[in-house]
């Protein structure tokens, strides 16, 4: 793992190279900051916002990409080189992938002729370019992967396995949807407003989401945010509230600057007993348990 310092006022970088497969990098703007990247034509790039908002001004858009907490989104121009801005405000942080296109195809299909593309240059720019739904447990995956301090040849091995599940958890969350028909129309401006919706239940993880609320606050009928959001996000409002609280505890618990008591009443359990429950049923071990094994 190498680690970068560009200038330590403005930003701080980490960053893996997965032999033959990626470049992952992280990022920290300890200012509003700029920092300018290029890519080739068979290249692609994944950014994905752990903290705050990033502006991406890609030389192929003619308008700018905002995605911000939780949030991810692939790039690629099979045309011709690239370049691309990412701009975000004092306490970013992000993470971003590069890899060849055909290493993508042969992630998901190992019998991919990677010279076809080269010849071709096909790809679905519609279905790679989409926002996605990132959850806290993959933003451990990359916090794992950069922050290790494994030896080799045990650490290469630990990098190419995170790196796996990191690329797994992305796919999953944006295409493993089920296939079937959504129950009712979803049109860009509601997909927008679901967004929306999930970035409030984020916002406000120590509340529990009221359907009736969400739907009067953001203008959208009753039925429409329920099938919408459980078919966009593969959870209820109520699943993914409970889900997301309990992998968010996982991340705090993770970084070690809380106490167990401190995270169960910072995302909204007033008895620490009943969080303590609930993140043994979710992920079969107690919350000290969990500490004591990444230590």
């Amino acid at each position: 793992m190498e680690t970068l310092e560009a200038n330590k006022k403005v930003f701080h970088a980490a960053e893996v190279d997965i032999k033959d497969r990626a470049l992952v990098r992280s990022y920290l703007f300890n200012q509003p900051q700029s920092v300018d990247l290029q890519a080739g034509a068979l290249e692609l790039m994944l950014f994905c916002v752990r903290q705050g908002q990033v502006t991406l001004q890609a030389s192929f858009i003619p308008h700018p990409l905002e995605i911000s907490t939780g949030e991810a989104i692939f790039l690629a121009y099979p045309r011709d080189e690239w370049n691309v801005k990412m701009i975000g405000g004092e306490g970013t942080e992000f993470y971003t992938v590069r890899m060849e296109i055909g290493q993508l195809h042969q992630l998901i299909n190992p019998a991919f002729n990677t010279h076809a593309l080269n010849q071709e240059q096909r790809i679905n720019m519609r279905d790679l370019m989409r926002l996605i739904p990132v959850s806290p447990a993959l933003i451990m995956c990359f916090d794992q992967l950069l922050q290790n301090k494994l030896n080799p040849p045990f650490q290469t091995l630990f990098e190419q396995a995170k790196f796996l599940e990191i690329f797994s958890l992305l796919m999953e969350s944006a295409f493993g949807q089920p296939g079937d028909v959504c129950p009712v129309a979803l049109s860009p401006a509601i997909e927008t407003k679901l967004s929306k919706v999930r970035r409030h239940i984020m916002d406000n993880i120590s509340e529990v989401p009221d359907p009736d609320q969400l739907a009067n606050l953001y203008d959208l009928p009753r039925n429409t945010l329920k099938e919408g959001y459980k078919f966009i996000y593969g959870k209820s409002i109520h699943h993914f509230h409970s889900d997301y609280k309990l992998e968010s505890a996982m991340q705090m618990l993770a970084s070690g600057e809380m106490l167990v008591k401190e995270i169960a009443f910072k995302i909204g359990y007033q008895n620490p007993s009943h969080f303590i429950s609930a993140f043994k049923k979710k992920f079969g071990y107690t919350p000290k348990q969990y500490v004591k094994r990444e230590t």
